[in-house]
């Protein structure tokens, strides 16, 4: 008798622990939090990160993008989000611009990225635009370039590489032009600031 009570009880154990360790849900996708929680410690570890804030403006940077300054009055802070309305289901320019002036709940990614300035060959510029953010304090790096084959023709900019004699690489989302095309595989000088690059990948009008 002994014996089948103390059985009993083991496999008692046995279930409880199971029942237990089955009651533990996987996370969400997303993290959800408020606006008065700084979004940085909300990351999702996979996904990205979910947050409400105030639209106050939409920008047009050439089709499909759109550049979002979304407001969070609680922190008294506002940022600036990029949506690619071919990869954000339900989105469209005239619906964002109804938008303006109330809040959305929406998802997006965080990362670094480098901005490119200005690219020299021979101490020459091969951009054609105000380069008057380079200062002897920015970033810079020196090496071969790569990747400016041929003018970007569409509308989203192309990816050119820069590689120092150390085998350092750094890649840059630029409009190809044909002074870059032509200075392909030469030694270049890139001077570059990094940026964090917010991309919305869902967006949504918060019900009143």
């Amino acid at each position: 008798m002994k014996v089948l009570w103390f059985i009993s009880l083991f496999v008692m154990a046995i279930c409880v622990s199971c029942t237990a360790y089955e009651g533990k849900s996987d996370t969400s996708a997303f993290t959800e939090h408020d606006e008065s929680t700084p979004a940085k410690k909300q990351a999702s570890a996979t996904k990205g990160i979910r947050e409400v804030g105030l639209l106050k403006e939409v920008e047009d940077s050439g089709y499909p993008l759109l550049t979002l300054t979304i407001e969070f009055p609680k922190r008294h802070v506002k940022e600036y989000f990029v949506v690619n309305l071919e990869e954000v289901n339900g989105t469209n320019v005239e619906d964002m611009n109804t938008w303006v002036g109330q809040y959305v709940s929406f998802a997006y990614t965080s990362e670094l990225t480098n901005a490119l300035l200005d690219l020299q060959l021979d101490g020459k510029s091969l951009l054609d635009e105000d380069n008057t953010a380079v200062n002897a304090q920015t970033q810079k790096i020196t090496g071969l370039l790569s990747g400016a084959d041929e003018e970007t023709a569409g509308d989203l900019p192309g990816k050119i590489s820069i590689t120092a004699t150390d085998n350092t690489v750094l890649d840059f989302e630029f409009f190809v032009t044909k002074e870059m095309v032509e200075a392909n595989g030469e030694s270049v000088v890139g001077f570059y600031e990094e940026r964090t690059a917010n991309t919305i990948k869902s967006i949504n009008l918060v019900s009143k």
